[in-house]
């Protein structure tokens, strides 16, 4: 690893644009929000064009804070955080561009909370000790929470109590397993510690029992992505929160609890992980077909896309959980993957939703003929979702299941079904919204226009990125590194 002091650049800049939000007036908070993106994304581009990806190097950076309990601010940006930071800084930009009523009411306070979530994002990705993880990965809950409270609709109070419920139970759990962890490195070196290092040449030792920590990281982390049974808090959470935070929350919240598995978990705990590898390996199979069924039973299409979203991400784990380094590479690679098409699928349904309020599977609306450059778009999106050759996705999935079989081929074929059911659930999708007779006097939304301007050119960029890594992605192939 080389010392850097460059990734402080990346809280600095959405921490104190965070802050800066107060005082810009509130007609400009859109262009601020944009502007202010765009440089923390080409800061981002900056700090990780000097990060080198081979195994074993990147950039780190270690700060004093508490050195008496072993709490250092250690900061790492190497193979396997790199792409999750890409992935939040042009996420983020592409986010605060979309209109909505978080810009018309109270709109300095979601440019501030949009931000401060940037920063905490960027600290967990990088973060190597694991109380800052869990301060960073604590926050995160604060502006997701305050966002569908404030701009969500429906049973939006349910939806939030349900979340932080079942967030902070998984939380507390993990700190406990920290606390108890760095109790362990004292008892055994007379010192307290909390970074990564220190406590993976503890958890080495075969002579101390670690099941019930890894049973506490493991729920906090199953509740994040989330894997079945603990996905109840997801659906009604992205049917009822505003398009930014449930963008938010699939393209990147969700890769926060994939990261935890890999960053934390498999260093940590691999004697557990080998332990229950077939009940993990199950797990994620069964995520994948149940919320597959759920997806095509689903009316509404911000459900649909929820639970489109669990089964891609039970695609992930199971790649996690072949608990090898080809496994787990092919697990980013469909993280990265799924978060640009799960933002292009959302951004996408929101400028529908502009145009005819209301939609639901129920019906057909038949947008297609009057709106045709949109579903073009839209039925791009939708190609990625069903993981067509050619298109990022594709990749993602075809390495999961190539390196998931020789562990487990029933959970693989099994797996293998998603792929069918989703093809059924997402052109149902495309079919519903698309097609039927368009009813020109019902349901109108606000704009009448196809989409154009700024809409068309980060929808457009998206969908190139997924095309163009649908045939390029041997550079998120190699020196991937998962120590």
């Amino acid at each position: 690893m080389e010392s850097s002091q460059e990734l402080t650049a990346l809280l600095i800049v959405p921490f104190f644009a965070s802050i800066l939000a107060w005082f810009i007036p509130k007609t400009s908070q859109r262009l601020y929000a944009l502007l202010l993106s765009a440089i923390h994304f080409a800061t981002v581009i900056y700090v990780v064009s000097h990060a080198s990806l081979a195994p074993g190097a990147g950039l780190e950076q270690t700060l004093p804070w508490l050195n008496d309990l072993g709490i250092q601010l250690q900061l790492r940006l190497d193979s396997v955080s790199v792409w999750f930071v890409l992935l939040g800084g042009f996420v983020s930009f592409a986010v605060l561009g979309l209109k909505g009523p978080w810009y018309r009411r109270h709109a300095r306070l979601f440019t501030s909370l949009s931000f401060f979530l940037i920063f905490a994002l960027n600290t967990a990705f990088m973060s190597t000790n694991l109380i800052l993880f869990y301060l960073a990965y604590e926050a995160v809950f604060i502006p997701m929470i305050l966002m569908v409270g404030i701009w969500g609709s429906n049973t939006k109070a349910a939806s939030v109590f349900r979340f932080f419920l079942m967030s902070f139970f998984g939380s507390i759990l993990m700190l406990v397993s920290i606390f108890y962890l760095s109790y362990l490195h004292y008892v055994k070196t007379g010192s307290f510690s909390t970074n990564l290092s220190d406590l993976m040449v503890l958890t080495s030792d075969p002579s101390i029992s670690l099941s019930w920590c890894f049973a506490g990281f493991f729920l906090a982390f199953a509740i994040k992505v989330p894997l079945f049974p603990f996905h109840g808090w997801l659906k009604e959470v992205y049917v009822n929160a505003p398009t930014p935070a449930t963008i938010w929350m699939s393209a990147l919240l969700s890769k926060l609890g994939v990261f935890g598995f890999i960053r934390f978990i498999g260093p940590l705990f691999m004697s557990s992980m080998l332990e229950f590898q077939g009940t993990l390996l199950a797990l994620a199979t069964f995520t994948v077909i149940y919320a597959a069924f759920l997806a095509i039973q689903a009316k509404n299409p911000k459900a649909l896309l929820a639970y489109s979203s669990i089964s891609h991400l039970g695609f992930v784990m199971l790649g996690v959980f072949s608990l090898s380094d080809a496994g787990r590479t092919a697990a980013i690679v469909l993280c990265i993957g799924h978060g640009l098409t799960s933002t292009v699928m959302f951004y996408l349904l929101d400028l529908i939703d502009e145009r005819k309020e209301g939609v639901t599977l129920e019906e057909y609306s038949g947008m297609a003929k009057k709106y045709p450059l949109l579903f073009v778009c839209f039925f791009i999106g939708v190609l990625s979702a069903v993981s067509l050759p050619g298109t990022f996705n594709f990749i993602g999935e075809f390495l999961v299941l190539l390196h998931a079989y020789p562990v487990s081929a029933l959970c693989t074929i099994l797996s293998g079904l998603g792929v069918i059911f989703g093809a059924v659930y997402m052109l149902k999708l495309y079919q519903r919204l698309g097609f039927g007779t368009h009813d020109e006097k019902v349901g109108e939304g606000t704009i009448t226009r196809d989409i154009a301007g700024f809409d068309l050119v980060v929808v457009s960029l998206i969908l190139g990125m997924i095309i163009y890594f649908g045939f390029q992605s041997s550079i998120f192939m190699g020196g991937i590194d998962h120590g």
